[in-house]
């Protein structure tokens, strides 16, 4: 249950801050999908960080001084008890608290191997704690000496509270002594940054007269708590160890190099004497009545502070706040810049790999493929007609050699009838084989235009997800040109039965029967060269020479032969064209359908970024009033926490 007293503070605390609202502000940010778990996590904990304090009642101070500067002699002093024994090495990091509570009692977090948290009874007499050294049947005053001042000890300890009745505490004051400054340990420095970061409301600033603005406070003082030093107050202390005549030029100096040195305009500073006051106490040490004037100086001292902060409490918590909210929005504000500069990124990769139209760079393609296709088809049909001219001079040549090395009729017969047949069927076959191979420079083109096809479009879509494989293209012509050689040698077959007939041939039906032959050798021209036959063999070619007969019968072959290789030409060069067809519209299809494949991959991301790049416009423009909202909040919080400093400076 919060009492009224804590309500009503919570009560002014939020008049002045309008710490729920900006509670609320900072909470709704981190719902956002952008924020990650773990800065939710860190953020909830400092908001659960903020509204505990705004329920404490309490103000921490915070007690600053180096090794040997007075420190705890000054806090003993305020408790009216030799309570914190004085030690001249440093030992625990961990800071000490002191509440307010009827009896002294301690409760200590230690690591180490044993770690736990160990609390004393009230007032304890016979502390034993079998695993930690010293503590054997000692009180708890010594308890608080072996945890502070025994390296063996104070090493592990992680948190040391105290509580202890004394008047200063009760009201509502909690002491946090902190590490020396100028340990060698960098940890007690920062374990020190820390507590007047998040814990303290407001800092004493311990400084021996004696030694006044030592250069290694003066450097911790300007590095680590700079920004918090106008929540401090500076207290000389071991004044009583300077002459009288001297102790105003030891302030006003020091006071100088508060200024020069860490720009403090005016610095707040108090003198005292700690130990006159604590050998007043303890009566260890006589007290010259001069010097008394320091005991009742440390009273009025000690009634400033508690009168200072009594009646600024609410203000130095709700400054505590104030810098608690702008520590908050500082981190949320970085977070979220961070992520609009890793979203303005995305959103850039996103344009330079927008897809161009798919249909256009589909036909492009096509074209690109077909151009070389086409340059294929071409240099193929003029190898191919190359190759025809070859075989026909070759095989003319045998034919012709064939005819004219006969030596006999019956030799000439065996060449007409079966030698120059085998000849032009081989040959065929040679032909064939080597058109097939040249052919085959069309499929070896488009397959090569598929892989640039292939090549191209990874290149373009390289981060695109992949549905097709290789392209593979298939040879549609099984059996490539077919040649026929059979009409030309049934044809010159028959010439020769003609030429040895020997009888049944007059003028008339020779004539007849050289245009019927005639039109089996060459139907386009069978007339004209059926018409010659028969004239010769009317005009008694039965009786003709052996070399007259091959001449005879070269010169009608010849024309057959002629015609039947250009036949073959013109058919190659149609099988090719006919060929080249099935390949280009094979190359297409498998372009077409290549890209069909890819449509609904490519649609789909599209469609992804079209969605990301309106989720990336709709974040800019929350990110964009969220931080403005940040800007404007952190301006109300300065001006806020200088309206306080100008309250505090009444």
């Amino acid at each position: 249950m919060i009492n009224t007293k804590t309500q009503e503070t919570i009560d002014e605390l939020d008049a002045l801050t309008d710490v729920e609202d900006h509670l609320q502000f900072a909470a709704n940010i981190i719902q956002g999908e952008e924020i990650s778990a773990a800065l939710k996590s860190e953020i909830d904990s400092q908001i659960n960080q903020i509204q505990k304090r705004c329920g404490d009642p309490n103000l921490y101070l915070a007690v600053i001084g180096e090794f040997s500067s007075g420190k705890s002699t000054f806090i003993n002093a305020l408790l009216r008890d030799d309570l914190l024994k004085t030690s001249v090495l440093p030992t625990t990091a961990a800071a000490t608290k002191l509440r307010y509570g009827s009896c002294l009692q301690v409760e200590v977090q230690l690591g180490g191997t044993r770690p736990g948290i160990v609390k004393t009874r009230v007032d304890s007499q016979q502390i034993t704690i079998p695993w930690l050294l010293g503590v054997n049947g000692i009180d708890t005053r010594e308890f608080i000496h072996v945890l502070t001042a025994k390296d063996e000890l104070a090493k592990d300890v992680k948190q040391l509270t105290i509580t202890h009745p004394a008047l200063f505490l009760a009201n509502s004051i909690v002491i946090i002594d902190t590490s020396g400054t100028n340990a060698t340990n960098a940890l007690h420095g920062e374990v020190t940054r820390k507590v007047i970061e998040n814990e303290a409301d407001a800092g004493i600033i311990i400084i021996p007269a004696t030694i006044p603005l030592s250069q290694s406070l003066a450097s911790f003082l300007g590095d680590a708590l700079r920004p918090f030093l106008h929540r401090c107050v500076f207290v000389v202390t071991r004044m009583d160890q300077i002459r009288q005549r001297e102790q105003s030029d030891v302030l006003n100096s020091l006071r100088s190099r508060l200024v020069e040195q860490l720009g403090i305009k005016p610095p707040i500073l108090y003198s005292c004497s700690a130990q006159v006051v604590m050998d007043n106490i303890t009566g260890e040490e006589p007290v010259p009545p001069d010097l008394l004037v320091w005991k009742e100086r440390f009273e009025q001292l000690e009634k400033l502070v508690i009168n200072r902060l009594c009646r600024e409490r609410l203000l130095a918590i709700s400054e505590n706040v104030l810098r608690l909210l702008t520590r908050l929005f500082e981190q949320l504000e970085g977070n979220l810049r961070s992520q609009w500069e890793n979203y303005q990124h995305r959103q850039e990769a996103i344009k330079r790999e927008i897809i161009p139209d798919l249909v256009l760079f589909t036909a492009e393609q096509q074209l690109l493929c077909q151009r070389m296709l086409d340059d294929a088809i071409s240099t193929t049909i003029a190898n191919s007609s190359q190759c025809v001219e070859k075989y026909r001079d070759k095989t003319i040549l045998k034919i012709y050699n064939a005819i004219f090395n006969a030596e006999d009729l019956q030799a000439l017969e065996n060449v007409v009838k079966n030698e120059a047949e085998s000849i032009l069927e081989t040959d065929r076959d040679e032909l064939q084989q080597e058109l097939q191979d040249k052919i085959k420079s069309i499929s070896q083109a488009a397959i090569g235009a598929s892989r640039e096809f292939d090549s191209k479009f990874f290149e373009v879509y390289s981060r695109l997800q992949t549905l097709g494989g290789g392209f593979e293209i298939q040879n549609t012509m099984h059996d490539g040109v077919q040649i026929n050689t059979s009409d030309v040698f049934t044809s010159m077959q028959s010439l020769q039965e003609q030429m040895d007939t020997k009888d049944g041939f007059v003028t008339v039906g020779g004539i007849a029967t050289g245009i019927v032959i005639g039109t089996a050798i060459l139907p386009v021209v069978g007339t004209v060269i059926g018409g010659l036959v028969g004239l010769i063999v009317s005009g008694g070619i039965m009786g003709a020479s052996l070399e007259k007969r091959k001449q005879q019968l070269w010169d009608k072959l010849r024309p057959s032969l002629d015609s039947h290789f250009n036949s073959v030409k013109g058919k190659t060069q149609d099988e090719i064209q006919t060929y080249a067809r099935s390949v280009s519209n094979f190359l297409k299809q498998h372009i077409n359908q290549y890209m069909a494949q890819y449509k609904a991959t490519v649609e789909g991301i599209l469609q992804v970024q079209k969605t990301k790049l309106q989720r990336l416009t709709n974040l800019q423009t929350t990110m964009q009033a969220d931080l403005q909202e940040i800007d404007r909040r952190r301006k109300s919080l300065s001006a806020k926490q200088q309206r306080l400093a100008a309250i505090e400076g009444k």
